[in-house]
């Protein structure tokens, strides 16, 4: 308590020595019947002792600096208040030449009741300012919570806040360790660990601690040593309030005053306790994260080598065999010779297929992507695929309808739609002559579809064809469509395989970004 504070106290509880004492000395020239003594003596006498206790209590709350001396001021401004109406009725009654003889002791009543009014109006404003004070302090630590990394990091700052802003030197908190299923002391005040040398490790059933921090609620105890089930029978605290720190630990604060904590203390404590469980929540998912994005990482290193490998360890040997393989052909005719030339080529679409594959993955830069025009990509693709005669069709209410997109992925999605329908779509036939493909918007302009008038995928067939490996056909790599997804999933898409109108298969991508607006 700072000094002004402790004179403001002084002088409210001399102010009701004073009151006090007049009202000693009216009893003792008071010569009125019992009822009237009572009314005007005694009563006013007890309640300049309980403005002489509130000093004494105030100085006992040690209120942080400025709030005692707000108590004294409006304890002043009840008594003057008061007093000067009732001074307005005995300046009256002098002038009317009635004034009773004991008109003093009616000013001191009057003082009396007016200054212990003005102290519980004190009172009332003080706890309005203190939590006013609090909430404000809390969200100015929210910046500093910001920057804490670690449950350790976020524990200093609860009992450095605790201390330092909401008046509570006496705090410590705990967090709990799932390994070995107990609460263990992280961080205290300078002031809780001048008292506790070595804060204690709290087991399962140990402790008040571990009983707020099992049933998730705030326990508040005035004076802790009539707790039986307290961890320490001769603890140097006697108040204390335990708050749970979500499903991370406990928040303890401490007093070695009893009764020490108010309705503004425990509101508040809460409230830091509540941001403390947050932020701690906070630091769990972006731990998470990190750890997610060091796998991703990792990963993505995978896939780069494993791309490098496919595409020079790989190529540069079948480059190599494929020389060879013309030299042969030159030197001989055999037919044996062809099944080696069929199987290069079948080893470099596996490549091909495989980086597309593996690339599909990467995430899409932000800065490539743009609104594309649906069917100008449209046939730049179709342009990109051995179409065999079959025919592509761009529906009308396509023309104009652009996409948010890389363009480049977009292309190859509708480069492996189209091979995958010229490739399945024939079904027994065998040629692909006779079909076509389409491409159209969605009903409700969220996106576009891939659809044809081949023989379709049955429904037993349509969880899986977006599997890797999965091919109808012998000579299928089973990626393009899997390719599809995975392009579609790095741009937020979705993808789903159904029946088009003419019973074949159409693929619609839901993109929620198309515009007709050109």
């Amino acid at each position: 308590m700072r000094p002004t504070d402790f004179v403001a106290a002084l002088l409210v509880g001399l102010l009701g020595l004073l009151l006090s004492s007049l009202h000693v000395a009216h009893v003792v020239v008071h010569d009125k019947p019992l009822l009237a003594t009572v009314v005007g003596v005694v009563f006013p006498l007890a309640l300049s002792l309980v403005l002489c206790y509130a000093a004494v209590w105030a100085i006992r709350r040690r209120f942080a600096a400025g709030y005692t001396v707000r108590l004294g001021v409006w304890t002043a401004l009840g008594a003057v208040a008061i007093t000067a109406v009732v001074g307005t009725i005995t300046a009256h009654q002098l002038l009317a030449g009635h004034l009773p003889a004991d008109a003093g002791f009616q000013l001191a009543t009057a003082a009396t009741g007016g200054a212990l009014g003005g102290f519980l109006v004190g009172v009332y404003d003080v706890r309005n300012q203190r939590r006013a004070d609090r909430i404000e302090a809390l969200q100015r630590a929210t910046s500093r919570f910001v920057e804490a990394e670690t449950h350790d990091d976020v524990c200093e700052l609860i009992v450095d806040l605790a201390a330092s802003e909401l008046e509570m030197p006496f705090t410590a908190a705990w967090l709990y360790d799932e390994e070995s299923n107990t609460l263990d002391p992280v961080a205290i005040t300078d002031d809780g660990a001048a008292v506790f040398e070595e804060p204690p490790v709290y087991r399962a059933g140990e402790g008040l601690s571990w009983e707020a921090f099992e049933n998730g609620s705030t326990h508040v105890f005035p004076d802790l040593r009539e707790e039986p089930g307290r961890y320490n029978e001769d603890t140097p605290v006697r108040s204390e309030m335990i708050l749970p720190l979500g499903t991370h630990g406990v928040l303890n604060v401490g007093s070695r005053e009893p009764d020490a904590f108010d309705d503004v203390d425990v509101s508040t404590a809460k409230l830091l306790a509540s941001a403390a469980g947050a932020v701690l929540d906070r630091v769990d998912r972006e731990s998470e994260l990190r750890s997610q994005r060091r796998a991703l990482e990792r990963q993505n290193d995978r896939l780069e080598e494993f791309s490098s490998i496919v595409s020079h360890d790989l190529r540069n040997p079948l480059s190599v065999a494929q020389g060879y393989l013309e030299v042969a052909q030159d030197a001989c005719d055999s037919d044996a010779l062809a099944e080696v030339e069929a199987s290069h080529q079948r080893m470099e679409v596996l490549i091909s297929d495989l980086l597309a594959f593996a690339r599909a993955d990467d995430a899409v830069d932000p800065a490539d992507v743009t609104r594309v025009d649906l069917e100008a990509i449209a046939w730049k693709a179709w342009g990109m695929v051995d179409t065999e005669g079959a025919t592509l069709e761009v529906d009308a209410q396509a023309e104009g309808l652009t996409v948010l997109a890389n363009a480049s992925r977009l292309q190859q999605v509708l480069e492996n739609l189209f091979r995958n329908a010229l490739e399945h779509g024939p079904g027994d036939r065998g040629s692909t002559g006779d079909l076509t493909v389409r491409v159209t918007p969605l009903a409700d302009d969220a996106g576009f579809a891939v659809e044809d008038d081949g023989v379709g995928i049955p429904p037993t067939d349509r969880q899986q064809v977006f599997d890797s490996g999965y091919s109808t056909r012998a000579d299928g790599t089973g990626l393009g469509l899997g390719t599809v997804e995975r392009i579609c999933e790095s741009h937020g898409w979705t993808i789903s395989v159904t029946d088009s109108s003419t019973d074949g298969a159409r693929f619609e991508i839901r993109t929620g970004t198309t515009d007709s607006s050109g």
